[in-house]
């Protein structure tokens, strides 16, 4: 903002008659160019004196100090502002990251589960059997399996999960 429009906007300033951007700029302005700064407080001399004497209220003693209040307090409120959208932007983006991350890995747990579940069945009951292999068909059990084998020769042949349980059920 240049001085001319600065100090075009002074007493629409005064009057709280601006718009939250322009009255960003006219105090970013002011508070960086004395000369608008001393026009800028002569004016609000004028006009606040005026309008205290036409309201019959004792005037005030010092209208740089109200003046530098009045522009502290709207600074501080626009900060407050920026720091506040600041701040929901950040948790806002910090939400939908933790959404996308939540629901990436559950789609990775999903898809797991699913390639699992296919191996499974592509592999059948012989998948386990290398694994128990030692525990049913050590030495020392092969009378007891011969036995369930000779028992069942009637039958149609067990699957292998069939003898598994069967073992489970007998020890």
């Amino acid at each position: 903002m240049t001085c001319l429009e600065a100090q075009s906007k002074i007493i629409a300033y005064i009057d709280h008659h601006l718009e939250k951007s322009e009255k960003n700029d006219f105090l970013t302005h002011i508070q960086c160019c004395e000369d608008c700064r001393e026009e800028l407080n002569i004016y609000y001399t004028m006009i606040e004196g005026m309008h205290q004497l036409d309201s019959n209220l004792p005037l005030s003693r010092d209208f740089t100090a109200e003046l530098n209040e009045r522009i502290e307090r709207e600074c501080k409120q626009d900060k407050k502002r920026r720091e506040f959208l600041r701040s929901s932007i950040s948790i806002m983006v910090v939400g939908v990251l933790g959404f996308v991350v939540f629901g990436y890995m559950n789609f990775l747990n999903i898809t797991h589960e699913e390639e699992q579940r296919k191996r499974k069945e592509q592999q059948g009951e012989y998948y386990f059997s290398t694994m128990f292999n030692e525990i049913l068909f050590n030495p020392n059990k092969r009378e007891l399996m011969v036995n369930i084998n000779v028992e069942n020769d009637e039958e149609k042949e067990k699957t292998y999960y069939e003898k598994v349980r069967e073992y489970e059920n007998l020890h």
